[in-house]
């Protein structure tokens, strides 16, 4: 039975007459225990049967071990930016290299209690710095851990290490497009652009603020720090700050560079039952969509909602193509677009209203200095972020043209209800959501309102951004379908959908085997309501859409929660690109927009599932199938719903492909 978890069992195989009495738990959260090991300083975590879950590693001073110290100035937070390693022109980033010069935890010296706050006290290797350890049950099978160094050294990062059981799976950390099984990676925890192709990078970092991409496999537009074990427990690293997870065969840390660590461990006893206390903790999607959210969405023509994109679905409906989203792309922000174009904005919403779709539109947390008299009115009223000195931040923002920009302060009193008013144009134009893009460009040397800076605000700012948004928008009692990319711990909450950014139009990375990857990951991550650039949006240099990758990504498009096609994009240079309504490619979008729209009640109640119980719509058999280990193995096929198993068709030129039916009647 061991065998077959594919993880070990480690000491889980204890009998009764050698596990922990009652009396040696320091916290008992029910279906999660807590016992602290004296000298050496160890914690354990047990399930509620007294079963060890997780075990803290032995004290070390290499780069993965227990929990440590890392002395020195501090890299973060208030007043200086983070120790961010560089992104050089043709070099990735490395993440921050500490193979010595960690203090490790070695004894605890005393414990007391502070009502059902467990409290340690711990010396370190280091006799000039010592710990204080706090415990407690946050809900039942949750227990958060709080270490604060006592020490009048800097300190300039932290680290928590743990054993790993052999085969043991690690999952979830948000979006990730390299892989859903991170073992044997060394994963960043930053809000930043892409990831991209190579040889985009130099074209993609000429045009992106340097503190707005990170050059590396593991890049992510939404980032977790969260770690799912196929074992049947999960790990939130509570930080804001940058922070990284080395995923090694026999350990496996977390690392932030902050100078307390915090996180939560969460019990099973499966990883979908881990999934679900992780997401009633920390937030699920909101459940304010109505149906049509869940129906073929199509790209107007031409981005901006004009005269072309009423035409469009004119002949879709002439030609039984179902349509449920016309997503036009008119900016209201950051510049401001819709100025002079108000009245046909509205005729051409409610022209496409009677023919039977909702309409989108187009926000971003910037606003453009040109964009009068709002720029200013937002300068009087406070609510930009600001440099050191106090002056409104501003930076170039590049798209065909080079803006000067700023950026929402959603931590200012009056940012809310200034967005509001914005918001509340687009609405009063008859728009039913937008794109609610962006929110990675957060300089590292901003100043929010409280006076932070760093990565603390650099990462958190999607979440405010989103939750920002969310807040000006609550009074509206029509459904609003806003979907955006970005994201970290927390803001899924006031997102109701995500989309997987910016995807370039090949097979392989970065293109459609990444957008399964992105799509289970952030099932995985508690993000239930996801879709993809249907197509793929970067064509840079010899890179292009072929009409075979259009059509695989239209199959796979209508098994991901949101089917939304992607026209146009970013086409370097100039060159023919295939799209839905081109022959023959409507037929195919025809044949999986009916089968899509036939399937509604099923995807509904599976959307349902998600709502109540943080299981995905689109599961990646770790969470089906814990107990098969062929099964958890792989990264390239999901169930969608219950009942519904998809392998993608991912490599171009295939004609057939191999899959694997986990145990049960098909």
């Amino acid at each position: 039975a061991c065998a077959a978890l594919s993880a070990g069992c480690g000491d889980s195989t204890l009998p009764p007459s050698v596990r922990p009495e009652p009396s040696a738990w320091a916290v008992d959260a029910g279906a999660l225990k807590l016992r602290v090991d004296e000298n050496p300083w160890r914690l354990r975590f047990f399930d509620a049967e007294g079963n060890a879950l997780l075990n803290e590693a032995a004290a070390s001073s290499a780069a993965l071990g227990g929990l440590a110290v890392f002395p020195g100035p501090p890299s973060a937070g208030a007043g200086a930016a983070p120790l961010l390693p560089p992104v050089v022109l043709g070099t990735p980033a490395a993440p921050v290299a500490r193979e010595q010069g960690w203090t490790a935890a070695m004894r605890l010296v005393a414990e007391r209690r502070d009502g059902d706050v467990w409290i340690g006290s711990v010396a370190t290797a280091n006799p000039e710095l010592s710990l204080e350890v706090r415990a407690f049950a946050q809900a039942d099978g949750v227990i958060a851990i709080e270490v604060l160094p006592d020490t009048s050294l800097g300190i300039q990062a932290m680290r928590v290490g743990f054993e790993a059981a052999p085969g043991e799976g690690f999952f979830g950390f948000g979006q990730r497009s390299q892989a859903v099984n991170q073992a044997g990676e060394v994963l960043e925890h930053y809000v930043g652009e892409g990831p991209y192709q190579d040889e985009e990078y130099p074209f993609i970092t000429a045009v992106v603020p340097k503190w707005g991409i990170r050059w590396r496999r593991d890049a992510s537009y939404y980032p977790i720090p969260w770690l799912l074990s196929s074992r049947g427990y999960g790990v939130l690293l509570d930080h804001d700050e940058l922070s990284y997870h080395r995923l090694d065969a026999t350990v496996w840390s977390a690392e932030v560079e902050a100078a307390a660590l915090r996180f939560r461990v969460f019990a099973g006893p499966t990883p979908a039952e881990a999934l679900r206390r992780y997401t009633e903790a920390t937030g699920r999607q909101p459940d304010t969509l109505a149906p049509w959210a869940f129906g073929p969405w199509v790209q107007a023509q031409g981005g901006n909602l004009d005269a072309r994109s009423v035409e469009q679905i004119t002949r879709f409906v002439a030609a039984d193509v179902p349509t449920s989203v016309t997503a036009g792309y008119t900016h209201y922000l950051p510049c401001g677009d819709q100025r002079g174009v108000e009245d046909q904005q509205r005729q051409h919403v409610r022209a496409l209203n009677a023919l039977g779709t909702a309409v989108h539109a187009y926000f971003n947390p910037m606003l453009c200095a040109d964009y009068q008299p709002v720029f200013d009115q937002a300068i009087e009223q406070g609510v930009l972020i600001r440099d050191r000195l106090g002056q409104t931040y501003r930076y170039p923002y590049t798209t065909s043209t080079v803006f000067e920009v700023s950026q929402f302060d959603f931590t200012a009193p009056g940012t809310v209800a200034f967005v509001r008013r914005l918001l509340d144009e687009a609405i009063g134009h008859g728009y039913e959501g937008w794109m609610e893009d962006f929110g990675e460009y957060t300089p590292l040397d901003a100043v929010d309102r409280n006076g932070v800076t760093g990565t603390a605000f650099h990462n958190r700012y999607p979440r405010d951004y989103h939750c920002g948004f969310a807040a000006a928008t609550a009074h509206h009692r029509k459904p609003l379908a806003r979907f955006v990319r970005s994201g970290w711990t927390g803001s899924a909450a006031c997102s109701p959908i995500v989309w997987g950014g910016d995807p370039s139009t090949v097979f392989g990375f970065d293109g459609l085997e990444s957008s399964i990857y992105q799509a289970l990951s952030m099932g995985l991550s508690g993000v239930g309501i996801w879709g993809s650039d249907i197509g793929g949006f970067f064509a840079l240099g010899f890179t292009r859409r072929t009409p075979e990758l259009l059509d695989r990504w239209i199959a796979f498009g209508a098994f991901s929660v949101i089917f939304r096609n992607q026209a146009g994009g970013i086409v370097i240079p100039d060159k023919d690109q295939p799209e839905i309504w081109d022959e023959p490619h409507l037929p195919i979008w025809r044949r999986y927009a009916k089968l899509r729209t036939q399937l509604y009640p099923y995807v509904r109640a599976a959307v349902d599932t998600y709502y109540r119980t943080g299981l995905p719509v689109m599961r990646h058999h770790v969470l089906t199938h814990p107990q098969d280990p062929q099964a958890i193995a792989l990264d390239d096929q999901y169930l969608f719903g219950p009942d519904l198993l998809v392998a993608p068709v991912y490599q171009a030129g295939a004609t057939e492909r191999r899959l694997y039916l986990p145990h049960g009647r098909w």
